[in-house]
């Protein structure tokens, strides 16, 4: 049987190269990742090379060899069609094995008439098959999804997979271990302790935060928390309110435009009255401005905005009146450290009502992998404020710190 192989930087140019050879009848017989000039394979040298004869062929071996059908354990053939390599069209029953495995019924075999079960040929390579196939298609997935990692050292290639195992954007990983690479010997990069030094300080650089305004004389400090609906602004409002590390020890107002949620208000009134506080309700952009005015000889007011969904045009138009009236020094986009980074990118787009916005992530503690923050932040351009890890009040808040973000992502540790 003649064989041809073709070779191209990616498996999708060696696919084309085969088909424009071979046709649409083209079948595959192996692929693999291999590498081409030594050690600068790490510089884009990768390659993929795949194996592949004609449909004719497969078929004269068959004919020769005097049995269609192939030994338990063989690699799964795929023809190339006009979207990529498919599987290989097989007889009607073993077609419906694997649509009912991908629909996830357990798969029926037809059984030859009076053989039981256990004794059943047909059973057994069917299911080999199957095994073979996934097997086949979890490795071209593997390729797929690392594609555009190089040919790297099989323990640089764990630190990338671990990195983006704690959801840290494929852009950066690959930037961070293409550094290493660079940077360090064999020997310094398999070294664990210097490989997370190294990572923690060049993720920290990547996280940009902002201190808290100073408290001024005689004008106060203004102060707002706006952000979606259940992330925490009221609960974070509080907490700067009483902490003894921030607003504690001063001469503090609160003011809430949340008037959608009768529990928000309840909830500000009676902590209004256990810290002794003294709390207003604004309905629209002239209360606001009245009760900022009663306040004025307040060293800091805090302004607890509306909560709401990003998809609420409405409120937003809302919020941005309030905005206006209040004029604050510092806006403070609350968030939650376990949303979707998509969801976290597309709030930060719509609330972003006024200047001097920071960010202000919460939920901490309700969260396995903080990579996404990273890229969120850096995607942004916003710097961050405050990092929340709790519901106690006041304890648990403080100063964004970003080496204490990159050990997370790096370490699991905070």
């Amino acid at each position: 049987m003649k064989v041809k192989k073709y070779t191209a930087s990616t498996m999708r140019e060696a696919l084309e190269k085969m088909k424009r050879d071979l046709g649409n009848g083209a079948v595959i017989l192996g692929s693999r990742k291999i590498s081409r000039g030594g050690l600068l394979d790490f510089l884009g040298k990768e390659m993929f090379e795949v194996t592949a004869t004609t449909e004719e062929n497969v078929l004269l071996k068959a004919k020769h060899s005097g049995s269609a059908a192939r030994p338990a354990g063989s690699r799964i053939s795929f023809r190339v069609g006009d979207e990529g390599p498919v599987a290989e069209p097989r007889p009607a029953e073993f077609s419906n094995v694997i649509r009912n495995s991908l629909n996830g019924v357990s798969p029926r075999y037809p059984e030859p008439e009076g053989a039981p079960e256990s004794d059943s040929e047909t059973v057994r390579l069917l299911k080999q098959e199957l095994k073979d196939l996934r097997g086949v298609l979890g490795e071209m997935a593997e390729q797929m999804r690392y594609q555009r990692m190089p040919a790297l050292p099989q323990v640089l290639k764990e630190i990338f997979k671990k990195l983006i195992k704690n959801e840290l954007e494929e852009e950066i990983s690959l930037e961070l271990i293409q550094s290493l690479y660079a940077r360090f010997s064999e020997k310094q990069y398999s070294n664990m302790s210097i490989v997370e030094k190294y990572l923690i300080g060049e993720i920290s650089s990547m996280i940009k935060v902002v201190p808290p305004a100073p408290v001024r004389e005689n004008i106060p400090l203004i102060i707002a928390f706006t952000g979606p609906t259940g992330v925490g602004k009221t609960t974070c409002l509080a907490k700067l309110a009483t902490s003894k590390k921030f607003y504690g020890d001063r001469r503090v107002a609160m003011i809430t435009a949340d008037t959608y949620r009768v529990a928000a208000t309840q909830q500000l009134g009676t902590f209004s009255e256990i810290a002794d506080i003294p709390m207003e309700i604004a309905h629209s952009p002239r209360d606001m401005t009245k009760a900022i005015a009663r306040h004025k000889d307040k060293e800091v007011i805090l302004l607890d905005m509306a909560g709401g969904s990003q998809f609420n045009d409405r409120l937003l138009g809302e919020l941005k009146g309030f905005m206006e009236s209040a004029r604050p020094d510092e806006i403070h986009l609350v968030l939650s450290a376990n949303a979707k980074p998509k969801d976290l990118l597309h709030a930060i787009k719509c609330f972003q009502v006024g200047p001097n916005i920071r960010l202000l992530f919460t939920k901490f503690d309700e969260t396995l992998t903080f990579g996404s923050i990273v890229s969120v932040v850096r995607q942004a351009g916003i710097p961050l404020s405050f990092l929340t890890f709790g519901q106690e009040v006041p304890e648990d808040i403080e100063l964004a710190q970003p080496d204490k973000i990159a050990k997370l992502v790096v370490k699991n540790i905070f």
